[in-house]
């Protein structure tokens, strides 16, 4: 039999190669702080002015600021809005950094309900 003709429904593939050592879920974890930064997106659309919240609940925290912290800072105090919800919104590289370590803590960004509602997605489907 050929490589091409054997049958491979029973072979596990893996995702990452082991030597990757990825934190467990961590591709989930991602797509879960990605739907929260489009949430956040949302309620900074409608409220800007609760940009001044994540502002000052790093400002609280000055003392261990991160420099990713920092970053946020910067772009709270010199973005418009809406530059700050497509980042939150975007799939890309600097999105998926950034939504780490997001300053919107809970709510008003985003309900206790919403984020279970985005874990049962993402774990059940």
């Amino acid at each position: 039999m050929s490589v091409v003709e054997r049958d491979l429904s029973t072979h596990v593939i893996q995702a990452f190669p082991p030597w990757l050592d990825l934190p467990p879920g961590y591709i989930v974890n991602d797509w879960i702080a990605w739907q929260k930064g489009k949430l956040v997106a949302r309620r900074l659309r409608e409220h800007p002015e609760d940009v001044q919240l994540a502002i000052s609940w790093l400002r609280k925290h000055e003392a261990e600021m991160s420099g990713h912290d920092a970053e946020w800072l910067l772009m709270l105090e010199t973005w418009p809005v809406e530059k700050i919800a497509a980042l939150l919104e975007s799939p890309g590289e600097d999105g998926q950094r950034l939504r780490s370590g997001t300053p919107f803590k809970g709510q008003p960004f985003v309900t206790a309900s919403q984020m279970e509602e985005i874990r049962e997605r993402a774990w059940v489907g």
